[in-house]
């Protein structure tokens, strides 16, 4: 078989992903921050994971499958244009599954090699929405907060007496002052600021209206 010079230009793919299921949201998240070292990098829907591995390259998990099994991996090819990427493979006669638009996001469709190995296409329908800094700062704040409640756990301690203080405001932190009275950030090794940890003493807790 012979291909024309535009099938075989590199250029017709711009990038890959690898999109797996997984359980549980939170219990996810906490196992991939452990795994790359950091939050997500972006959270495109609100049950819907991504990391970049490399420059064009990204692990995308969907959480809140009930059997999520092994073998459930597809991988997706990034094309500028997906219509002509359709094409190509009805062209040579590879079924494919309908194409999904997530608006303003993206659209995909999928299709099987002839070993039954998952794959797709994907064509952006805007840039990625990168998380910000202090996007990463609250994921890196809740991470903390997660595991100092597991060690209270642990410890036979009531973890939701363990909370976060606020750090600092920038400009307080200039002048060495918290930025609210009682409010004092913690020096982390390397000199980052960070909120520390504090227990409160129990508190009675509101009754609960029944349901209706």
């Amino acid at each position: 078989m012979t291909y024309s010079r535009s099938m075989a230009d590199l250029h017709t793919l711009h990038g890959m992903t690898i999109a797996i299921n997984a359980g549980d949201f939170t219990e996810v998240l906490d196992f991939y921050t452990r795994v790359f070292g950091r939050g997500p990098d972006t959270t495109p829907m609100d049950d819907f994971l991504e990391w970049q591995i490399c420059d064009g390259t990204w692990l995308q998990i969907s959480t809140g499958h009930e059997r999520p099994g092994a073998n459930n991996a597809r991988i997706r090819f990034e094309v500028e244009d997906i219509q002509q990427a359709l094409a190509r493979m009805v062209e040579a006669r590879v079924p494919m599954g309908e194409s999904v638009t997530v608006p303003q996001v993206v659209v995909f469709s999928n299709f099987s090699d002839n070993w039954g190995n998952a794959l797709g296409f994907y064509q952006f329908l805007s840039p990625r929405q990168f998380v910000s800094d202090d996007e990463r700062r609250m994921q890196e704040a809740d991470a903390k907060l997660r595991r100092l409640r597991r060690e209270a756990l642990d410890r036979g301690e009531d973890p939701d007496l363990i909370t976060l203080e606020e750090p600092a405001a920038p400009d307080a932190e200039a002048a060495g002052e918290p930025s609210e009275p009682g409010v004092a950030p913690t020096m982390e090794p390397g000199g980052s600021t960070a909120a520390s940890a504090v227990q409160h003493p129990a508190q009675p807790s509101p009754a609960t209206p029944p349901h209706r």
